[in-house]
Formats: structure tokens, sequence, C-alpha cells
């Protein structure tokens, strides 16, 4: 019941104050009413040869002891040179002024807080939310330039990395080109020899099949047994003979021989048989380390067959 009261006497003080000439007079750094205006009062100022709007009204001190008080409304610009009003706002009830304090020196430019027309208000509170987007974009921008330096960063040094193994690798390629080049130089070395080493084989068959070839002839001369050699001396005797009968030489009869004529014959047959194994050492000559062939005093030593 008090509060309601209460409400209603304060609407009716209210309503009769707003009728009134008198209004709260407040500052504009606190917005703290600190006494009445009661009334406006122009003073001449002999300094600035022109009158001045004052306010007067009371004010109440810690104690509630009323007080008078009065205070310019406009202030002395020294900047501009001119009198600017310092009423912010005023309407049926309330007065704002700039003067923080008491203070009446209007050098000091602490001693004021300004506040802004409505539309000016507006203006600024525009202009302040796009400096604030453009900051934001400027944020996201610096955020995007950081990444982006980040991957640059990164790609710079896998292009170094990447430059690092791509020189090591044209290293290696040159390194593998001189190699290979070499290993062309040695391919073509070992061919030579190859074929070097093919014609010295065929070369070496050929002795070889030459060399059996003789070794076969002379194999056949050795395999041959007394018998043999006395028939085969035999058959040389004879066509010796014929041959020196040839040749003038003469001949021995087979019943009335000599001793004389036996040995003149042994020699004979020697001298035959001397040539005929010069010429066959002259067609296939002998190997230094083969037999020699058995010599013809040899063959005449051997037993004859029955």
């Amino acid at each position: 019941m008090r509060l309601e009261a209460l409400l209603v006497q304060s609407k009716k003080v209210l309503s009769e104050f707003r009728m009134s000439p008198f209004k709260l007079y407040m500052r504009a750094n606190s917005y703290d009413p600190i006494g009445i205006m009661t009334k406006k009062v122009h003073k001449y100022d002999s300094g600035w040869g022109t009158m001045r709007v004052w306010a007067v009204g009371i004010t109440f001190d810690e104690g509630g002891k009323a007080k008078r008080f009065e205070e310019p409304l406009d202030r002395k610009n020294r900047r501009t040179g001119e009198l600017e009003d310092i009423v912010q706002m005023e309407n049926q009830m309330i007065l704002i002024t700039a003067r923080t304090s008491e203070d009446l020196d209007d050098d000091n430019d602490e001693n004021f807080q300004y506040l802004m027309p409505p539309h000016q208000s507006n203006r600024i509170k525009d202009s302040m939310d796009r400096i604030s987007e453009r900051d934001r974009i400027i944020n996201d921008l610096e955020k995007k330039v950081a990444e982006i330096s980040q991957l640059r960063d990164y790609y710079q040094r896998e292009a170094e990395s990447s430059g690092s193994e791509i020189r090591m690798l044209k290293a290696k390629v040159g390194h593998i080109s001189e190699r290979l080049s070499d290993s062309e130089q040695q391919a073509y070395h070992y061919r030579t020899l190859v074929k070097e080493d093919h014609a010295n084989s065929l070369e070496h068959e050929g002795f070889m099949d030459e060399k059996m070839n003789t070794a076969r002839q002379r194999g056949t001369f050795t395999a041959k047994d007394s018998a043999d050699v006395i028939l085969d001396a035999a058959k040389r005797q004879k066509a010796a003979q014929t041959q020196m009968t040839g040749l003038g030489v003469g001949t021995m009869s087979p019943e009335f021989a000599t001793k004389a004529d036996v040995a003149n014959m042994e020699r004979r047959i020697q001298e035959t048989i001397r040539n005929a194994l010069s010429t066959k050492q002259k067609v296939f000559p002998e190997e230094p380390k083969s037999e020699s062939p058995p010599r013809s005093d040899e063959i005449m030593k051997m037993p004859k067959k029955e």
C-alpha cells in the first residue's frame, strides 16, 4: 500500500512539475540531477561585449540544506572566438549541461563533456559500424594473409627440397651417363676381344685338325709291326733297286752275291730309306717331343717272321 501511494503521489508531483517553469538540472558526464533550475537570466559580459545566458536555481548539500547556484549555459571558445551553447538536451522537465562541475573556467577542456545530437549520433554510429565492419574484414584478410604466408613458406621449402632433389637426380643422371659411356666402350672392347678369341679359336681349331691328321699318319706308321716294316722295306728296296737300275747304278745277282755286294746293297738300302724318311718329314714335320721312327739299321736288325 505504501508503494502504491508513493507511485500515485510521484505521478501527481511529476505532472505538477511538468506544468511548472522548473526543470531538473543535470550534468552530461553523470546524468545525476544536481538541483532544480528555476529560471534563465541574461547577463552582460564586458570582456566579450555580449549578453550571456545563465541558469539560476537551488541545489541541496549533504545535509539537505537548500543552496542557490548560478551557472552560464554557454562557453567562451577561444579557438573559434565564439560563444557556444553547452545545453546538450532540454525538454519540459530536464536540462542537461556539458559543464561537468561548478568551475566557471571556459579554457579547461576537461570541464566539459559534450553529447552529440541524435542525427549526428546516428551518423557517427553508422560510421563506427562501418569501421568495425572494415576492421573485421581486415582481420579476416590478415588471417588469410597469414595462412597464405604459411602456405607460401611451406611450398617454398618444398620447392627448395625439390630443387635439391632435382639437382641430385641430375648429378646421378650425369654419373650414370658417364658410366653408360664407359660401359659402351668396355662392351666394344670386349666385343673386339671376343672376335679376336673367336679368330684364335678358329686358328687353333685348324691347327689341331692339321695336327690330328699328322698324328693319325704318324700313328699309322708307328703301329706297324716288324714284319710289316720288313715287308715295306723290301718293297722299298725293290723300288729302290728298280730306280737304281734306271739310274745306271747296276744290279746284283741274287745267286752269286758276295759280301761286298751285300754291304753295297745295305748301303744303298739305307740311303734309300733315309731319302724316303727325309721326304716324309718334309711332308709331315715331326713334333719336338714325338717319338722318332725306327732307323734303317734297326729295321735290318729286326727278326724276320717265319
